[in-house]
């Protein structure tokens, strides 16, 4: 299965990219928003994946895997609670890439070796992003979603207290899937 694996992750790399950039070309200006960033980093992580297991032979940490996990099933969670765009490209980036990455996780990542501690990969690129938009608010005005819904709507500390218990809830949940993942690799 490792040997199918590499190439699995080739495919993902391509397809993440692929489809934020389908979703995103006509309006180059929304290129800065979360779905978009997360897909592309999801899939250059994905490339990286794939060298690594060709120069290595095995696969990159579990807490990456996890960290990309809980970046693109936040999407999804997003998709189902407040009904994001699904024209197009759209069904892949807030549909099927998540549901995709969520059987890539469970099929070929292990997290009986990654201690509960791992689990904090999965705020960190998150709350980068949010200071990634945080500045570009500040120098140019414009917010990204869903950044916007915390700097443009909020001030003073409050940002500051969303954004700690945002990384609270991304903490729990990717916990709850490390928990769950080695619940079903015990059965």
């Amino acid at each position: 299965m490792s040997k199918i694996r590499k190439y699995i992750d080739l495919a993902f790399c391509f397809l993440f990219i692929l489809s934020v950039i389908l979703g995103y070309y006509k309006d180059i200006s929304h290129m800065s928003e979360y779905c978009f960033i997360s897909g592309m980093l999801t899939g250059i992580i994905f490339f990286i994946s794939f060298l690594w297991q060709q120069k290595h032979e095995a696969p990159l940490p579990t807490c990456v895997y996890l960290a990309c996990l809980v970046d693109i099933f936040v999407i999804f969670i997003a998709t189902i609670a407040v009904g994001l765009n699904l024209e197009g490209a759209f069904w892949f980036i807030h549909i099927i890439n998540p549901i995709l990455i969520v059987i890539y996780w469970i099929v070929f990542c292990d997290q009986r070796t990654m201690n509960w501690k791992g689990t904090f990969s999965v705020i960190v690129f998150p709350l980068l992003y949010m200071l990634f938009a945080f500045f570009l608010y500040k120098l140019s005005g414009n917010c990204p979603f869903p950044a916007s819904l915390i700097f443009m709507d909020y001030s003073g500390i409050v940002p500051i207290i969303i954004l700690l218990a945002l990384a609270i809830v991304l903490w729990l949940l990717g916990y709850l899937l490390h928990i769950f993942n080695k619940l079903i690799r015990k059965t």
